[in-house]
């Protein structure tokens, strides 16, 4: 018998944390974050992650 299993992981964002699926595409957090559908955006390396510039 096979175990199925999904993971999570969390993003913080404006001091809340987000549990998100990792089937989550990139635009598909931004919409969860609260940004709209289309929004242009930079995501830059940092030492942490990364670091969203609107």
């Amino acid at each position: 018998m096979e175990a199925v299993t999904k993971k999570t992981f969390l993003i913080e964002f404006e001091g809340k944390k987000y549990a998100l699926q990792e089937d989550l595409t990139v635009e598909d957090l931004l919409v969860q974050l609260g940004l709209p559908k289309g929004k242009t955006v930079r995501l830059q390396v940092s030492r942490e992650g990364f670091v969203l510039i609107l």
